[in-house]
């Protein structure tokens, strides 16, 4: 099995500029890689605000997957480069945002408006997953994508001038994980066939790698943490759609992952020093929000508005009323979706525990 580990991913490259409250331009912007101060003049110093580095699957790629190669053994990775997608960005045209415009990622980057100098990196891959055999090479795993980030991290020190100033940017950044969906569907696991017999529980395990993952980001600096859990698995399109429709087993394992993953955060702040984390319950903001949707806007929870393969194509045009659609394409959310649970979850306080977004990256530099 191949693992992914894309060298050409442009977001390893850094540059500090004020950036109008927007992360996303910067995200996927091409630039060279920057080059350590020369002899007798000051490093750059470092923002005065956090940065933002963002891991996770398709809900919150912003176009990584455009730049992975074609034609593995197991197929093509997914990509968001056709129409329909981003029809509601700017001149209508594809992002690689699975979604009509934006999506959580780039709205948790733009809403917290204390920020005014800042930069960030976002990593995240749709199809990715804990584990390295999710939509194996047909993705960035987070491992892999935790590796990318050691390697902004390396030319970030050159480009600070030293582990000091370095770990001082890392400490106030917010690092936004949105990871397990992939993992928890039957769809997306070719290779888990074969039976494991250390008695652990399939969530045990992705529990076990989500803190592997967490511990090794705190060892290279990391310290607060949005974390965004995973959402009603069962409604998906995708899965409606398929044999597993019904199945109340998809959404047990997804409210067992859920409680897992929160009663890990809580144990880390004791494990792990100064570590700081919010609890994004995209679970519990997507059952409120299928409870009542009028209540905040949707007409229609069930279906996609654009069909898959989401393209001209299919010859179906996408529905006219996309902000009255929860579901975007059949794994997706719309634009809409999207900023409301980004709100939710920054500037909350019904859907983010023990504190908001915005409420942890407005608190005093911890090291």
């Amino acid at each position: 099995m191949k693992a992914r580990n894309v060298a050409t991913l442009l977001l390893v490259t850094i540059s500090f500029q004020v950036l109008a409250g927007i992360v996303a331009q910067l995200e996927t912007s091409p630039s060279p890689a920057p080059e350590p101060a020369p002899e007798g003049q000051s490093p750059m110093p470092p923002p005065l605000l956090p940065a933002i580095f963002v891991f996770g699957d398709g809900a919150l790629d912003v176009g990584n997957n455009n730049d992975l190669p074609e034609g593995d053994e197991m197929g093509d990775a997914p990509r968001a480069t056709r129409p329909y997608y981003g029809i509601d960005s700017p001149n209508s045209q594809p992002t690689g945002r699975f979604s009509n415009g934006y999506n959580i990622a780039h709205d948790s980057a733009t809403i917290p408006t204390t920020m005014q100098r800042f930069t960030g990196v976002n990593y995240a891959s749709a199809n990715a997953g804990l584990r390295q055999s999710t939509n194996a090479q047909m993705t960035i795993s987070l491992s892999n994508q935790v590796k990318n980030f050691a390697a902004t991290r390396s030319q970030l020190e050159a480009l600070l001038g030293g582990r000091e100033p370095l770990n001082n940017l890392l400490s106030v950044s917010l690092f936004l994980i949105g990871v397990g969906t992939m993992d928890l569907l039957p769809c997306c696991n070719f290779y888990l066939t074969f039976p494991l017999k250390d008695n652990k529980t399939e969530v045990q395990r992705l529990i076990e790698l989500y803190e592997s993952t967490l511990a090794t980001l705190h060892g290279m600096g990391a310290r607060k943490f949005g974390v965004i859990n995973v959402g009603l698995l069962g409604r998906l399109p995708s899965v409606q759609m398929s044999r597993r429709s019904g199945d109340p087993s998809i959404d047990r394992r997804a409210t067992e992952f859920n409680a897992k993953l929160d009663l890990l955060l809580s144990t880390l702040t004791a494990k792990l020093n100064g570590f700081r984390y919010s609890f994004a319950d995209f679970y519990g903001f997507t059952n409120a929000t299928f409870a009542n949707p009028a209540g905040f806007g949707f007409l229609n929870t069930k279906y996609a508005c654009c069909t898959d393969p989401c393209s001209p194509d299919l010859y179906v045009a996408p529905c006219d009323n996309r902000s009255e659609y929860w579901f975007w394409d059949n794994w997706y959310t719309t634009e809409k979706a999207s900023k409301l649970a980004a709100a939710a979850f920054c500037s909350g306080n019904a859907f983010a525990m023990p504190v908001n977004i915005k409420g942890l990256a407005a608190r005093d530099r911890e090291l």
